[in-house]
């Protein structure tokens, strides 16, 4: 319930606060979804998307072994394998509804304000269900690997706030494209409603020290490639799914 508030919360915010400070909406629809998905630096998108991850995903199997509600399940006729995708499926349901709850309060704030439905929304939409998956993946193996519920949250939540954020600050400023970041791969959800498709900025300032050397200076903007966002999304999936899957059959109460 807290994150189906926070997601209307969010929308109230993009829908009130332009009109009030008299800035008004843009007059491109697509520019408009853009804004609702991604503002400035922040993306609202990802928000959501690591959130649900988080609330639905990152507990769900540790809790079983950490309140020893186990014990009523694992001996049971229904396999731990049942039990697990079972869970994963739940998660996966609720989490695809506050994305989907999102993208339809989008779209129909900008067909009642802008007289259309901006270009690649489906896309957007499918790319953003890709990279929600991808989490929620890694989620479940955070919580197949983790002793205690907390840890399991708090590793889930740091990890897509604030480490892969950090790595991806430092390539802008190292001047190396973090392809391989989740959170950079799952950027294309919201970039993919931008017209042209935004590409790489590698500003290069030369600047002269005491030593008369010529140093390069200045911070890149790196977008992610589509395909190449989407083969890494996939593997992330692949990879923590079938991982957490493996622990979660070799693990003891």
């Amino acid at each position: 319930m807290a994150i189906i508030v926070l997601t209307v919360l969010i929308s109230a915010i993009f829908l009130i606060v332009p009109p009030a400070v008299g800035s008004g909406y843009s007059k491109d629809p697509s520019v408009f979804a853009a804004n609702m998905l991604q503002a400035s630096f922040v993306s609202i998108l990802s928000i959501l998307v690591v959130l649900s991850a988080t609330l639905f995903g990152a507990d769900a199997i540790v809790s079983e072994f950490e309140s020893k509600t186990g014990y009523f399940l694992f001996p049971n006729p229904t396999r731990k394998t049942t039990i697990f995708i079972g869970k994963f499926l739940a998660s996966a349901f609720v989490s695809v509804c506050v994305i989907t709850f999102y993208y339809a309060i989008t779209v129909v704030s900008v067909r009642a304000i802008d007289g259309s439905i901006p270009a690649n929304t489906d896309l957007s939409f499918a790319y953003a269900l890709v990279y929600l998956f991808a989490i929620l993946a890694v989620a479940y193996l955070f919580s197949a690997v983790m002793r205690s519920s907390v840890w399991s949250l708090v590793l889930t939540f740091f990890t897509f706030f604030l480490i892969l954020p950090i790595i991806e600050a430092v390539g802008s400023t190292a001047k190396f494209k973090p392809w391989f970041s989740l959170t950079f791969a799952g950027g294309i959800a919201t970039n993919i409603l931008k017209n042209p498709y935004p590409t790489d900025v590698v500003p290069s300032v030369s600047s002269v020290t005491n030593t008369s050397a010529a140093v390069s200076i200045g911070v890149a903007q790196y977008y992610p490639s589509v395909n190449l966002s989407l083969a890494v999304m996939a593997v992330y999936f692949v990879a923590a799914f079938l991982l957490a899957f493996i622990l979660v059959q070799r693990r003891e109460m």
